[in-house]
């Protein structure tokens, strides 16, 4: 019974992709007329470049051994993140977005942990602050989020394939969508919406009564990543 609940959750969303495809026609013809404020284009140009590193040294007062460390941590993972193209990257040239920012969160989390080696509590706080305001997120419940939830609930093996499962197709189809609002954080944030509403009505049919207010609570604060 549940794997046909999931099975229909993955035709919904492969319904729903024609509908918002045609929102995405009018929202595109009119994106230069609703842009945002001049700060906010610069804001999305500067995320396009990446985070800006050498700012956030400044705001941590690093040592001169504490820069050294930190600029050999970023050429590090930046190697990293290089070689790790390929695994998302296909013959013809084509992303898998599931597969990058799965990559992407893995090299943030090392990169993480080894700055947490040499920085001291306050400017670690300061580096996880700027990282999280600064790095795009994954579309899809975090990690940590899911153990949360899995924890929380108490749900057993077949619910926490489920849950798995389900997050996943969520992810799979916002980032199928990317090529229809991409360039346009309000409409990406529809198509989020939309698909959000679909993964939270394929948990209700997984979870008892109880657990899905439960998992409510714990979502009821994540919001749509921004985009571009």
């Amino acid at each position: 019974m549940k794997i046909f609940q999931f099975t229909v959750f993955a035709v919904m969303i492969a319904f729903l992709m024609p509908s918002c495809k045609g929102k995405s026609t009018n929202a595109e013809n009119s994106a230069a007329g609703t842009e945002k404020t001049d700060s906010t284009n610069m804001n999305r140009q500067n995320m396009r470049r990446g985070p800006d590193y050498d700012a956030l040294k400044q705001e941590l007062a690093l040592s001169a051994e504490q820069e050294k460390q930190f600029d050999g941590v970023l050429e590090k993972y930046r190697r990293v993140g290089e070689a790790n193209r390929a695994s998302y990257t296909g013959a013809d040239g084509k992303i898998d977005r599931v597969t990058m920012f799965e990559k992407m969160d893995e090299v943030r989390k090392q990169q993480s942990s080894e700055m947490a080696a040499f920085l001291n509590e306050d400017q670690v706080r300061l580096y996880e602050e700027f990282v999280a305001k600064n790095t795009r997120r994954r579309p899809g419940y975090s990690d940590e989020i899911m153990t949360r939830i899995k924890t929380d609930l108490k749900t057993d093996e077949s619910q926490s394939r489920m849950l798995d499962a389900v997050n996943k197709a969520f992810e799979k189809s916002f980032h199928d969508a990317h090529d229809f609002y991409h360039g346009n954080p309000d409409l990406a944030s529809e198509y989020w919406t939309k698909y959000d509403e679909e993964r939270k009505n394929a948990l209700k049919q997984v979870f008892t009564e109880e657990q899905y207010v439960l998992y409510l609570e714990i979502v009821k604060d994540i919001t749509p990543p921004n985009r571009r």
